[in-house]
């Protein structure tokens, strides 16, 4: 089955000299959003908000009759809950008038190390729109998305059946196309949308950015941002673009680099963990919140000013809307090139992603942000600039947050590679 996309334009048409297709992307506030973009199904009039996910290969999406399970704390286990997907948050092919037929295609995805287990056994071409909070329109008519039925999911009880766990309705993966050989250790199964507008030749490399605009006035505001497949916007950020050493190990997935140097406000942060020194980062748009390597936490909270929650969240004590502006966590990442380095500030509002009641109660401000590991996910994408070249092995980055919501691609900035 083969994709086809053609960019809807927003504004002023400019002539395209780098083939791209834009996707519109949101960061929504409250629980389990991530990076996402809304795939609207004309011929349905059916909207699913799809996580863009640089940690995942494939597209998909739930179908008609779709079974969500849970209830065992066990790895890979069936639970004894069960709930049937509502409709409105599936793509009802047989009812749409754009849907091809379906073809056999059996697919699993495991997420979380299983955790989240997805299932399906057929793939369909749809019309889709990708849309965002900000008006941004882009058509994709003839896309192959793999149909899933049946989603597992582990979670922190046993025996539990109300309420429904909440869990994604799609994945859009953004990750390299991985070729089964000895050096990824990987075959990348599909649908891949990323391969599939290389094999078209709607864009010309596998070469992706992505961006946030200014983060929104309102802290629980809706961030609105883009990724564009095939070049750099080169408008979406400011000062150097920097290339950074890669630490991808054969068999992973997505996008992977060095820690970085942590501070705040000019005050260093000691990274590393209780376990030993962490050394490498996933950089994963599909994650809700960041985890960052701190090998001191309470030297960590008081560079920051952030807190424990009596509940024992990470979070700001006083309401979201007293977090200053300028406060920030800043990541700074060494270049490929001796003397190089780039860093990244990340305001800590743009941590304030989901509400805790407990917490609200007792005066503060909950903050989807972990101080061990190392997981650069939905928060640090609202400040960083990112951009990747799978043919060249390139990752870089520069600071984000720059450009208007609803800023259109400037067609006469975007480049074919990183610079």
């Amino acid at each position: 089955m083969k994709t086809g996309l053609m960019m809807m334009s927003v504004g002023t048409a400019v002539a395209q000299t780098v083939p791209t297709v834009h996707i519109p992307l949101n960061l929504r506030f409250g629980a389990n959003h991530k990076t996402s973009t809304d795939v609207f199904i004309p011929s349905l009039n059916t909207t699913l908000e799809v996580v863009y996910d640089q940690g995942s290969e494939n597209f998909f999406v739930f179908g008609p009759d779709s079974i969500a399970n849970w209830g065992l704390t066990c790895l890979g286990c069936q639970g004894p809950c069960n709930a049937s997907v509502p409709a409105g948050n599936y793509l009802d092919y047989p009812r749409s008038s754009t849907a091809s037929e379906p073809v056999p295609f059996s697919s699993f995805y495991g997420y979380g190390g299983l955790d989240k287990i997805y299932v399906g056994e057929v793939a369909v071409n749809e019309t889709f729109d990708f849309i965002n909070n900000a008006g941004q329109s882009t058509k994709s008519p003839d896309t192959t998305v793999a149909i899933v039925n049946y989603l597992q999911q582990r979670i922190g009880n046993d025996g539990t059946c109300t309420p429904v766990p909440i869990y994604d309705l799609g994945i859009l993966g953004v990750s390299p196309y991985y070729h089964s050989n000895n050096e990824t250790g990987r075959n990348t199964t599909g649908p891949s949308f990323r391969q599939d507008l290389l094999e078209r030749g709607l864009i010309n490399a596998p070469v992706q950015s992505l961006w946030f605009d200014e983060a929104p006035s309102d802290v629980r505001g809706t961030y609105t941002g883009g990724g564009l497949q095939g070049g750099i916007d080169t408008s979406k950020y400011k000062g150097p673009l920097v290339k950074v050493p890669i630490t991808w190990q054969p068999g992973q997935v997505g996008y992977y680099v060095p820690t970085p140097k942590l501070s705040s406000n000019g005050i260093p942060i000691t990274t590393g963990s209780a376990s030993g020194e962490v050394t490498s980062c996933l950089v994963d748009s599909g994650t809700h919140n960041d985890d960052i390597p701190v090998a001191d936490e309470a030297a960590f909270l008081n560079a920051t000013g952030i807190r424990r929650s009596p509940a024992g969240h990470i979070a700001w004590p006083g309401t979201c809307d007293s977090i200053p502006a300028d406060k920030t966590i800043d990541f700074a990442f060494d270049g490929v090139n001796e003397g190089e380095s780039v860093t990244v500030k990340v305001p800590i509002r743009a941590y304030v992603r989901v509400g805790l009641d407990s917490d609200e109660a007792a005066g503060y401000c909950s903050l989807s942000l972990e101080p061990s590991g190392c997981i650069l996910g939905s928060p640090f994408a609202t400040a960083a600039f990112f951009a990747a070249d799978d043919e060249r092995g390139e990752i870089a980055f520069a600071q984000g947050a720059v450009s208007k919501p609803g800023t259109t691609v400037d067609e006469a900035s975007v480049v074919a590679r990183i610079p």
